[in-house]
């Protein structure tokens, strides 16, 4: 792994941009607010993740997580992972990982890469085969 160095980052404050991008998940998402937060909590019921410290996500709390003019109540990154499954966008992951020089790669683009691999490994085989050919 190639190590970014430190003043190269463009920013590693990410709570302004992390709301923002949860707040267009939620309005993309086409379900209501209530909606998004019984989800999540049904959820983390079932996984045994604690969304917030008192247990159950309330209203207010959640409202909080998207305001942008309260960049101090960010929403916990065991969270996370249940406000993306619940809301079907990685765009807020991908927040996490962009200062650092990488991004969320979701199924579609895993299965190209795949591809690619695949692709470059059997253009790199025929290449051996033809160069053992012309050897024989």
């Amino acid at each position: 792994m190639e190590q970014i160095p430190l003043f190269d980052y463009p920013t590693l404050n990410i709570a302004g941009d992390l709301k923002k991008i949860m707040s267009a998940a939620v309005n993309r998402s086409g379900l209501s607010r209530e909606q998004i937060l019984d989800k999540m909590n049904d959820l983390a019921g079932r996984y045994g993740v604690r969304l917030v410290s008192n247990g159950t996500l309330r209203m207010d709390s959640f409202e909080k997580f998207l305001n942008p003019n309260d960049p101090a109540r960010q929403i916990p990154v065991r969270a996370l992972p249940i406000f993306c499954a619940v809301v079907k966008d990685y765009a807020a992951l991908d927040v996490l990982a962009r200062p650092l020089g990488a991004t969320v790669v979701g199924p579609k683009d895993q299965n190209l890469l795949k591809w690619a691999k695949a692709y470059f490994c059997a253009r790199d085989a025929r290449k051996a085969m033809r160069q053992l050919e012309n050897d024989l």
